[in-house]
């Protein structure tokens, strides 16, 4: 067994014995969507289908505001007709600003629900929970009674502000027509507004206004953990650990919005990943190579399992797993054009504020249903 492969087994080992596990949000939402799945009409699923993949051929990721942008400042009415502005509450310290779809959305229902538990302690570490929804103040306010939220949760009439973080997308004429018979949208947002809605997006903006945490994916049965944003809250406050940019640079480069510009954030100069005996030297070189990677496999999404840091935080251990809809496999230039998934475990190196070095075990690729 070489080094590599022993450091690997020796500290995941000693870490996953101390796992303790506990439902996510994205738990629930799975549940939710299983539950769903199982009595819906197969040419509902086909749409939703549909409509997803549309979605994302249509650019929309390379519009939204990722890590590193300034969040543009804004002023909206919370239910009561306050009125809320980003830049006054920035002054007070970081602001944890969602998205949802509306109170109609049960999804948005479930994380609504989620964030509200987990208020607490992002007040604790000094930060503001804003939801934006594109809802009238009336339909607002029937969400926050219904759930007793705490927190501003504010009316984005016409989607003014989500259309400043590239947020907004039309739908699609079947699903609007079903969205407007079962869930009235018209009358809960305005009869133009109705017709488009934002992603499901949270961001964490420091309080230069920086964003410094960004969850968005146009599948809307997927949203940001609250642990996750508790996390960035802590990076604010403490300065990044291994572990916090190696779960940015996972979530928002092998996931969506597939920011390939975080490579050039969290990831030192002469940064190496080494994969089946082979090493990619250079931060440009990688960059390039998970570009490629990108492109090959459509619909790339890499779920990370576990993470675990070691005693002085220079060495972090991931267990993960890769899943896409069509395509090539990774490192492959035969297109498979099928459903396929990998896992694998690796270890990075953490100096000096930046990843500098990866070592990769991965699973051949086989087919996904």
């Amino acid at each position: 067994m070489n080094i590599r492969t022993t450091a690997l087994v020796a500290l995941s080992s000693g870490l996953l014995a101390n796992v303790i596990s506990a439902q996510s949000l994205q738990d629930k939402l799975d549940a939710r969507r299983d539950a769903f799945l199982e009595k819906a009409p197969e040419s509902i699923v086909e749409s939703q289908k549909k409509a997803l993949r549309e979605l994302e051929n249509t650019g929309i990721y390379q519009r939204v505001l990722k890590v590193g942008d300034k969040a543009p400042d804004f002023t909206l009415g919370n239910p009561d007709g306050k009125k809320v502005q980003l830049s006054n509450l920035l002054k007070n310290g970081p602001v944890v600003l969602t998205w949802y779809r509306g109170g109609w959305c049960p999804y948005c229902n479930i994380a609504l629900a989620d964030l509200s538990e987990k208020n607490d302690a992002f007040k604790k570490l000094g930060a503001t929970l804003v939801a934006l929804t594109p809802e009238l103040p009336d339909a607002t306010a029937g969400s926050v009674k219904e759930q007793g939220l705490k927190f501003e949760v504010l009316s984005d009439l016409n989607h003014a502000v989500a259309d400043k973080y590239g947020l907004v997308f039309t739908l699609n004429e079947d699903t609007r027509q079903r969205y407007q018979e079962k869930f009235k949208l018209e009358e809960r947002s305005g009869k133009e507004a109705a017709k488009k809605l934002p992603l499901p997006a949270t961001y964490v903006i420091d309080t230069d206004g920086t964003i410094t945490y960004a969850f968005v994916d146009a599948d809307y049965r997927r949203r940001a953990e609250p642990a996750r944003i508790m996390d960035a809250l802590k990076a604010l406050k403490d300065g990044p650990t291994a572990k916090h940019l190696l779960l940015q640079f996972w979530e928002n480069t092998w996931n969506p919005p597939y920011d390939i510009d975080l490579i050039d954030k969290n990831m030192s100069e002469d940064f190496i990943l080494t994969s089946a005996g082979k090493d990619i030297k250079g931060r440009d070189a990688f960059k390039a190579w998970v570009k490629s990677s990108l492109e090959k496999s459509n619909g790339l999404r890499i779920e990370n399992l576990d993470s675990f840091e070691n005693k002085d935080g220079s060495r972090v251990v991931s267990r993960w797993i890769a899943r896409a809809n069509t395509g090539a496999v990774p490192d492959s230039e035969k297109a498979s054009h099928q459903p396929f998934e990998f896992t694998g475990i690796a270890l990075w190196a953490f100096k000096d504020g930046k990843l500098t070095h990866n070592w990769v075990e991965r699973s051949a690729a086989k087919p996904s249903e």
